[in-house]
């Protein structure tokens, strides 16, 4: 923290947005929330880059309108030569509201892979397995309301070191002469392991549920573009509402995870496995901020809004489909009936 006489300048962690402290005996600064140090030497020369980065934001807020949803809330960012009518989260009219404030423009983007036509076509081709939906649901009118959006992401590319001590058994059965003998071995592990992770994905948006999100992962990474306002021509995009010290908890509890299942991933051949102490530290983390396609739709039914995601680079769907309960009891009484019937005619012997 570097203070004047007019202002004070707070400078932020990388990794995880706490706010830094200079540390007099070790000459470095230190994240007050992940502990994290940084030499004073890289905040000098990112300076030019944040510059850069500043100028590019404005750019992007000149080039972008926001509607805003007075029924939900939402901001619904699009170019000035596409225009926003209705909210894609709750189908309310949108009112132009202005610019967009601070730096909202994207590192990178990957642009849609399919079209609404291929869109609409793998979503009537989930609808298929579908026996009970309401009558109104594949109206075109419906489906017009599928929505290409650009989600906000955060990436974090970090470094994981795990370690874990475990307990684990193993049995094994013998015969000596003609009699059985059972052996249980018990072993104590104490494993460790130092990875990298590159573009660990959270979506920056806390009005998109997180696990429908999670759940049309993975995307392609090799077809990051850098971004261009021309990408976004005919779609929309949100406004991110979650910033990187709201995404650092989630990211680090996904790496956790995975380092300690490519740890047990050794262990598993064990019949019994104990973990009695695990420690994960996670560090050097660098944040990515970038838009990813989805095909995004809401559908409301009896109060409750219905809402699905497709990746629109893959086609992977994700979302649950409403039941019209009518259709469910009618079906249930047919078949109520024709079981009903069918032993009717076996008790009295008809054939």
């Amino acid at each position: 923290m570097i203070a004047t006489e007019r202002q004070t300048v707070t400078y932020k962690c990388p990794g995880c947005g706490g706010d830094l402290q200079w540390n007099g005996e070790t000459q470095l600064f230190v994240c007050s929330w992940c502990g994290t140090e940084y030499p004073e030497q890289m905040f000098k020369e990112n300076a030019a880059e944040e510059e850069r980065k500043l100028a590019l934001g404005e750019q992007f807020a000149d080039e972008t309108d926001v509607y805003v949803c007075n029924s939900c809330g939402a901001e619904i960012v699009c170019d000035h030569n596409t225009a926003a009518s209705f909210c894609y989260y709750c189908h309310n009219p949108v009112a132009l509201k202005g610019r967009l404030s601070g730096n909202y423009r994207p590192e990178m983007i990957i642009p849609f892979g399919l079209s609404r036509r291929q869109a609409e076509a793998y979503f009537r081709e989930q609808c298929k397995k579908k026996l009970f939906l309401p009558s109104g649901f594949l109206k075109q009118s419906t489906l017009d309301k599928m929505t290409g959006l650009y989600v906000p992401f955060w990436l974090c590319d970090c470094e994981v070191d795990a370690n874990i001590l475990a307990e684990g058994t193993e049995t094994e059965h013998h015969t000596y002469n003609k009699e059985g003998a059972t052996v249980t071995t018990s072993y104590r592990f104490d494993r460790g392991v130092k990875m990298k992770y590159m573009g660990v994905p959270a979506d920056g948006s806390y009005k998109i549920d997180d696990d429908l999100m999670d759940s049309i992962e993975p995307y392609d990474y090799r077809f990051f573009r850098e971004f261009e306002m021309s990408y976004l021509s005919g779609f929309m995009c949100d406004k991110y509402d979650a910033g990187i010290r709201d995404m650092f908890p989630r990211v680090k509890k996904r790496v956790e995870e995975s380092a300690k299942d490519v740890i047990l991933d050794d262990l598993r051949r064990y019949d019994k496995l104990d973990i009695i102490k695990k420690s994960v530290k996670v560090s050097g983390a660098k944040w990515h901020y970038v838009f990813l396609p989805v095909w995004f739709m809401t559908y409301k039914h009896h109060g409750k809004i219905y809402t699905f995601a497709m990746n629109g680079q893959t086609g992977k769907f994700s979302g649950e489909f409403p039941v019209s309960w009518v259709k469910a009891i009618a079906v249930s009484l047919l078949v109520g009936a024709a079981t009903g019937a069918a032993s009717l005619i076996t008790a009295v012997g008809w054939f």
